[in-house]
């Protein structure tokens, strides 16, 4: 993993503390690679664009918004609950945790229709597992184009996946 790191979460979480070793392992990896602005912006990386926060929070954003990093932390934790059911939606297998996180940071940049369309999910439900985390690395374009932090962070989840 990357760049910004993240404390670890509260005791007041529930999806942090009650989800499991998988939870707290996706809080860190989408942290690292989300990175961390504490002002809203206008993120222009897919038409057409979207006011975005803090870790990768889309929900109410304006453009100028602020937040503290705790704030911030408090979001990220709150925003992934919903991303975990896209999660447990579309893999229909049981999952260690380090693919459960891989799975959940996936789904946290692409959103859960992608994950339940892709062959990411076809294969792991097919009891695929390899290649199906191989198939992450097939998530490296935004806008058509190839981006080389997404071939970075794909190949985190694709370890993570596979451990």
């Amino acid at each position: 993993m990357s760049g910004t790191s993240i404390a670890a979460p509260s005791r007041t979480n529930k999806f942090a503390h009650g989800s499991g070793k998988y939870a707290v392992i996706a809080v860190a990896l989408i942290a690292s690679w989300e990175g961390l602005k504490l002002v809203g912006w206008h993120d222009r990386i897919d038409p057409p664009g979207i006011n975005t926060v803090c870790y990768g929070h889309i929900e109410g954003v304006k453009v100028g918004d602020r937040y503290t990093a705790g704030q911030c932390k408090n979001m990220l934790l709150n925003d992934l609950p919903r991303y975990d059911e896209m999660v447990r939606k579309c893999i229909r297998v049981p999952m260690s945790d380090g693919t459960h996180a891989a799975l959940l940071s996936f789904t946290f940049n692409v959103g859960g229709g992608a994950l339940c369309k892709s062959s990411v999910a076809r294969k792991i439900n097919a009891g695929e597992l390899k290649s199906g985390c191989d198939a992450l690395m097939l998530y490296t374009r935004a806008n058509g184009k190839f981006v080389k932090g997404l071939e970075n962070r794909r190949r985190d989840e694709r370890r993570l996946c596979l451990s």
